[in-house]
């Protein structure tokens, strides 16, 4: 079977995570399921980078302006083409790598202001370790994990199907399920 966990409430990612988990520690313990998993990335480390507004305006550096900086600096930006021996090549700007590797590179940087002088990211953005989804899951608006099993040999997929229902019921309220792929159609 093939479902999404749907979080109907609004509760957010920890608490999807954590239906998540109970669902899937319900499951192990029921003998007529089997091979029932996340079907996805778990959290991992992510750098947030917090940008005070109220100080970037009054330095007169403009958000997007910041946005860019750290786009080019970290990822990369397309600048234009140029011609070389006949072929068209693409021409992509990024800090190099000795100023980009750690996260207190950040402090390194600079944007641009409105008068044309040079600010340092550090008078305006500051930077923390948090754990977050790799990649944002939804599915029909809500915020979904996709949940994958299989029926215990001897077990019918509509038996087990109706297991997870069950136990969908058991978690706190505001969590709900929606069948796809093969099992949608069952």
């Amino acid at each position: 079977f093939d479902m999404e966990l749907q979080d109907h409430a609004g509760a957010g990612h920890d608490a999807l995570m954590a239906a998540r988990n109970q669902l899937l520690a319900l499951a192990a313990e029921n003998p007529e399921l089997t091979r029932v998993r996340h079907n996805g990335l778990d959290d991992s480390p992510q750098l947030q980078i917090d940008i005070d507004q109220r100080k970037a305006q009054a330095l007169g550096v403009a958000i997007d302006d910041i946005n860019d900086t750290l786009q080019t600096a970290w990822g990369s930006s397309y600048v234009n083409d140029f011609m070389d021996r006949g072929r068209v090549k693409k021409v992509y700007v990024q800090a190099a790598a000795p100023y980009r590797m750690l996260p207190d590179d950040i402090n390194l940087w600079y944007v641009r202001n409105k008068d044309g002088g040079m600010v340092p990211f550090s008078a305006f953005a500051t930077s923390r370790w948090e754990t977050g989804s790799p990649r944002l899951e939804r599915y029909n608006g809500y915020s979904a994990v996709e949940i994958v099993g299989e029926a215990a040999p001897g077990v019918s997929t509509g038996t087990a199907m109706d297991i997870m229902e069950s136990l969908v019921k058991q978690l706190p309220n505001g969590f709900g399920l929606e069948w796809t792929a093969m099992s949608y159609q069952e």
